[in-house]
C-alpha cells in the first residue's frame, strides 16, 4: 500500500490567560491508502487540534502535512471531515441533504448525482430519499452524513468522535455499518475518539498522544486473525481484551 497522508514535526502553541500554551508537540506519523486509524489519548492533549490542523481548518505554528506526497495548506478538497453531530439539514428532505456538499463545491452534475444515489441503494437509504432527517432514526442520520460527506469523494476521511452523540447500543451498531461502507469503498480513515474499545474495533493502527503537549507516545499495530472482520466481532475475541488492557496502561488511567 502507498503512503497516503503524512504528517511531519507539527506542532501547535496558542496565547492562554497565564501566556503561551504548547498544545501539541512535534507529531510525526503516516497513514497508507485504505488504513483505518485511531488517535487515543488524555483529554486535552490535543487529539482534535491535530484532526483540525489535518483538515486545514486550524493553522499549525510549525511542521507540514503531504497529501500522496504533496504539501497542504489549508482546507483540501482531498479531506472529507464528519464532526460529532450529523449536521444534517432538518428543512432539506435526505437526498437533497446528500448533496449538499456538492452544491457547495458547485460540483453537482448528473452524474456526480447518479453516484450518491448509487450509494444511498447500496446502503440501504434509497428508500428513506424523500423522507426528512426527523424521520430517521440516530443511526440512519449518521450514514446519511457519511454518505453526504463520501459524495465529494476524498482520498481521506477525518472522524472527530463521530459517534459519541449517540447511545450505547446504537453506538456499536453503527461502528459496524460504518465500517463496513469505508472498508467498501476503500476509504482510507484517521479517527479521533475517547472510546478505546472503538479505537480497537476499528482499527488497523492506534496512536497514543501523551498528556499535553501531546506527541505520539506509542503507535500499536491492531491485528485479529478473523476473515470476516466486523468491530462488533472483533469485540469477541480474546486479542480485544488483551489489546485493551494495553491500551488503558498505556494512557495511564490506572495512575493515581
Amino acid at each position: 500500500m502507498k503512503q497516503i497522508l503524512e504528517v511531519k514535526n507539527i506542532s501547535k502553541k496558542y496565547q492562554g490567560k497565564e501566556g503561551e500554551v504548547l498544545a501539541i508537540n512535534n507529531v510525526n506519523f503516516n497513514i497508507k491508502e485504505g488504513e483505518f486509524v485511531s488517535i487515543i489519548g488524555p483529554s486535552g492533549c490535543g487529539k482534535s487540534t491535530l484532526l483540525s490542523i489535518i483538515a486545514g481548518l486550524e493553522d499549525k505554528t510549525t511542521g507540514d502535512i503531504y497529501i500522496e506526497g504533496e504539501k497542504i495548506n489549508g482546507i483540501s478538497e482531498k479531506i472529507g471531515y464528519m464532526l460529532q453531530r450529523d449536521c444534517l439539514l432538518e428543512w432539506r428532505n435526505i437526498l437533497n441533504n446528500t448533496i449538499f456538499g456538492l452544491e457547495i463545491k458547485n460540483n453537482i452534475d448528473k452524474a456526480s448525482k447518479q453516484y450518491v444515489i448509487d450509494l444511498l441503494k447500496k446502503y440501504d437509504l434509497y428508500d428513506f430519499i424523500n423522507k426528512y432527517p426527523s424521520e430517521l432514526s440516530g443511526g440512519m442520520r449518521q450514514r446519511v452524513a457519511l454518505i453526504r460527506t463520501l459524495a465529494t469523494r476524498p482520498k481521506i476521511l477525518l472522524l472527530d468522535e463521530a459517534f459519541s452523540a449517540l447511545d450505547y447500543q446504537t453506538r456499536i451498531m453503527v461502528t459496524n455499518d460504518i465500517y463496513e461502507i469505508l472498508r467498501k469503498e476503500k476509504i482510507t480513515t484517521l479517527m479521533v475518539t475517547h472510546d478505546i474499545s472503538e479505537a480497537i474495533s476499528m482499527s488497523d493502527r492506534v496512536l497514543v498522544l501523551s498528556k499535553r503537549p501531546g506527541t505520539i507516545k506509542n503507535i500499536h499495530e491492531i491485528n485479529f486473525d478473523i476473515d470476516n472482520r466486523t468491530p462488533i466481532n472483533c469485540r469477541e475475541r480474546t486479542e480485544f481484551t488483551n489489546y485493551f488492557n494495553i491500551l488503558w496502561k498505556e494512557l495511564g488511567v490506572d495512575e493515581k
